[in-house]
């Protein structure tokens, strides 16, 4: 067990602890944000390290992003998995674990950040935020004194549920990829 020492102070109401740690150094210039670990993070408590973790390792970071991921810090809003059948975190277990993704960021102080999936997406766009509207655009954001720019993703695992979708996610890393080189022609948003 990896026992989440936060969980008493944050008010986190999931019966689970075991806690899965973000992986990366501090400062880094590129962040990812996922939603929560899945059944193989909880095991080794790293972030993206099963079937979604592989596809974004060598497919979506590696073949389109052009990026190590050991050039990338990656962490999830939620730390904790929520259950076994993994449903999606509830506002109660985002509320608790965004105190300390907060922290993270600030900490990480990174330039570019990913957001993999809906619910870090609507964490730090806003809860009216639609993937499908959004999803491979560049966007300016200040946070906690510091701007950084920031890009959403659609997740891996979308992809590995309709394959259809895995252009659209390659898409995105490729684009994310262009923006952390500088590339000028990626598309931006204003907020």
């Amino acid at each position: 067990m990896r026992a989440c020492p936060d969980h008493d102070t944050l008010g986190c109401p999931m019966a689970r602890i075991n806690r899965t740690w973000s992986e990366g150094s501090t400062p880094c210039d590129i962040m990812l944000i996922g939603e929560a670990p899945g059944k193989y993070e909880d095991k080794k408590g790293m972030p993206f390290v099963g079937k979604s973790g592989s596809e974004l390792t060598h497919l979506y970071l590696g073949q389109c992003a052009d990026l190590l991921r050991g050039r990338v810090y990656i962490a999830n809003l939620v730390k904790c998995r929520t259950n076994e059948k993994d449903r999606d975190p509830n506002k109660a277990e985002v509320d608790a674990c965004s105190q300390l993704l907060t922290e993270e960021i600030v900490n990480v102080n990174p330039r570019f950040i990913g957001t993999v999936g809906s619910f870090s997406t609507k964490w730090l766009l806003g809860d009216k935020t639609r993937m499908d509207k959004v999803h491979g655009f560049g966007y300016e954001y200040n946070i906690s004194l510091f701007e950084c720019k920031v890009m959403p993703l659609y997740h891996p695992a979308f992809g590995l549920h309709n394959t259809s979708m895995m252009r659209h996610i390659m898409e995105d890393f490729t684009r994310f990829g262009r923006m952390v080189r500088g590339d000028e022609r990626v598309m931006w948003r204003g907020r």
